[in-house]
This record gives C-alpha cells, sequence and structure tokens, in this order.
C-alpha cells in the first residue's frame, strides 16, 4: 500500500511509489535537512549532527499510537454483550488498521540493522486487531452498552497494548457535515480555538501518530487556558507560519466556500476523519497561513474519538 493512497488520495497520481522507495511522505524531506553538511565545513557539519538527533525518531522511546472510538450506537442492533460487537462498532476502524500499517512501515525504514534485529520481524492482520479490541472489552469491568476511548499503542518490537476509558456519548460523529448548510449547532457544542504562540518543527512525530507526543503537549500548555473545559483547542503552526493542526483534531477551515485542511506538507497528522473526509470530498486540501486564522473564524475540528465539531477561533 503506497502511503498516499491513505493519506493523501490527491496526490496519488503525482507521486508513484518506486520499488527502491514505496513509502514516500515527509521522510525526503527530514533527509534533505541531515544531508546539509559539507565536509570540511565546521558550522554545517555541527548542524548536521543537530539535525541527525533532532530528526532521528530512535533517539527518545515510544509506541505507536491509534486512539479508537468503540460506540454501540454505531450498529442498528447495540452490543449487549461482547461476543456481539462487530467492526463497525469501532468508529473508522479499517482507517486506524491502515494508518497502523504505514506508520509501523516507516519506522521500521528507519531502523539501523542493528534495531531491526531487536525488532524482530512481526506483521499484523486487521482480525488479530479486531479479536484483540473485543477481547480487553471483554475482560474490561466497562459496559459494552456505553461509548469507551481506546488507546491501542503497539511497540516496535511487536508489543501491544490497549487501554480503555468511558468517553461522552455522541447521537452523530460528523455532525458538522451533517449541519454543512448552515443548519445551527448547539451553541453549547462550539468549541474556543486559540493559536498557538510559538512555531512547532515537523518531525516524525507530528506527521505519524506516537506516545511521544511532547510537541503537542507543550502547545496545549501554552493556549488552552481553561476557560471552556473540554471544548478548548489550539492550533500548532510550523516554521513557516502555516497551520498544521490542533493539538488533539485535525483542523480545516472554509475557503472560497469550500472547506481547506493544512496539507501533508504542513508537518500535520494523518488523521483517520481527515483521510476519510478527503475521501467523501467533503474537504480539500491546501496551505492555510496563519494570517488567515483571525479571531471569529469558523473552524471545523476532527478526530478518531469524537468525530467532527465546529469552533471559531477567539482572541
Amino acid at each position: 500500500m503506497v502511503l498516499e493512497q491513505f493519506c493523501n488520495s490527491t496526490e496519488v497520481e503525482k507521486r508513484q511509489a518506486t520499488e527502491d522507495q514505496p513509502y514516500l511522505f515527509n521522510q525526503t524531506r527530514f533527509r534533505l535537512f541531515i544531508k546539509m553538511s559539507f565536509e570540511g565545513d565546521p558550522s554545517l557539519e555541527y548542524l548536521n549532527s543537530y539535525m541527525e538527533k533532532l530528526y532521528n525518531p530512535f533517539n527518545v522511546e515510544f509506541d505507536l499510537l491509534s486512539t479508537i472510538r468503540y460506540d454501540p450506537n454505531l450498529t442498528p442492533a447495540p452490543p449487549s454483550s461482547a461476543s456481539d460487537i462487530t467492526r463497525q462498532n469501532f468508529f473508522l476502524f479499517k482507517e486506524h488498521f491502515q494508518r497502523l500499517l504505514f506508520t509501523l512501515k516507516y519506522f521500521q525504514i528507519q531502523m539501523s540493522e542493528e534495531d531491526e534485529k531487536d525488532a524482530g520481524n512481526f506483521s499484523v492482520t486487521e482480525d488479530f486487531i479486531l479479536e484483540r479490541l473485543i477481547e480487553s472489552i471483554d475482560r474490561s469491568p466497562l459496559s459494552v452498552t456505553q461509548p469507551m476511548k481506546i488507546r491501542m499503542l503497539v511497540s516496535l518490537q511487536g508489543e501491544l497494548k490497549i487501554e480503555l476509558y468511558t468517553t461522552p456519548e455522541r447521537p452523530n460523529l460528523l455532525e458538522a457535515v451533517k449541519n454543512r448548510d448552515g443548519v445551527d449547532i448547539n451553541a453549547g457544542d462550539i468549541w474556543d480555538v486559540r493559536i498557538d504562540s510559538e512555531q512547532t518543527l515537523i518531525s516524525p512525530f507530528t506527521s505519524f501518530k506516537t506516545t511521544n507526543r511532547s510537541v503537542h503537549t507543550a502547545a496545549r500548555n501554552r493556549g488552552i487556558p481553561g476557560l471552556k473545559p473540554g471544548l478548548e483547542e489550539v492550533i500548532m503552526v510550523n516554521q513557516e507560519n502555516m497551520a498544521m493542526e490542533g493539538s488533539i483534531t485535525n483542523i480545516a477551515i472554509k475557503r472560497d466556500g469550500a472547506w481547506v485542511t493544512p496539507d501533508l506538507s504542513s508537518g500535520c497528522l494523518c488523521g483517520v476523519v481527515r483521510h476519510y473526509l478527503l475521501h467523501e470530498k467533503f474537504l480539500n486540501e491546501g496551505k492555510i497561513h496563519k494570517s488567515e486564522l483571525s479571531p471569529g473564524t469558523e473552524v471545523l475540528l476532527f478526530n478518531g474519538v469524537m468525530g467532527l465539531v465546529r469552533g471559531y477561533i477567539v482572541d
């Protein structure tokens, strides 16, 4: 599977995979930074060393992460026991699985030969993941009749860990799509959205979902005042002052009558709802400069647990 076929369907025809480089994505950009030095130039050699440390994904410990919503109301007949649960009860399950596969492949490619030996050669299947999710719910004290936020962590050594948490009910996970023609949404559901006061460096940890979320946490600490708990987001911007994403969501704004989400070159996460909305042609991709995000601008926020909601830029 070519990565762009999941993340960025509009670019598939522009960049065809080759046998030697089947996964293109942003690793080309990362490598460009790292290969800046020239022999005999101490300043550039120092920069090269710095960038290698900064962008080497194996300088820190992390797991691959998928945050999945289990919802009994996603099937006509809600499950009454774990044996009734199907993959349809996991919001965008297929998209989560596809993202897990290419994220795993990306980091395996980046590993040194020594690390690959430590990690071993393993693979996962949709059925295996589905079985483990249902098994975890069955063993949990939580009721199958309530929605859950599931954190699924996969190590590069093949270890799987699943954490379950309760999450609020949402009658329609794509409420903002349903209301795209201007139907009012309850004001209590509208989010306050702020712009991060600092820039964020693009890295594999902004483009791929892992447990290394230090830059996202830092953005939240700077930009979430806690005035509207549970309904606040901060938009991260890269070093070119282009919008990337929210700290826990992908984003979109309306431009010339169409919803636009930052393209992958911004450093944004390839989110599962983002992919779904692009596939459904509800969104277009483009570059969004920080200057477009003025107070009062309407913003769509979306992720794999809460679906899609609306917000407005505030001071």
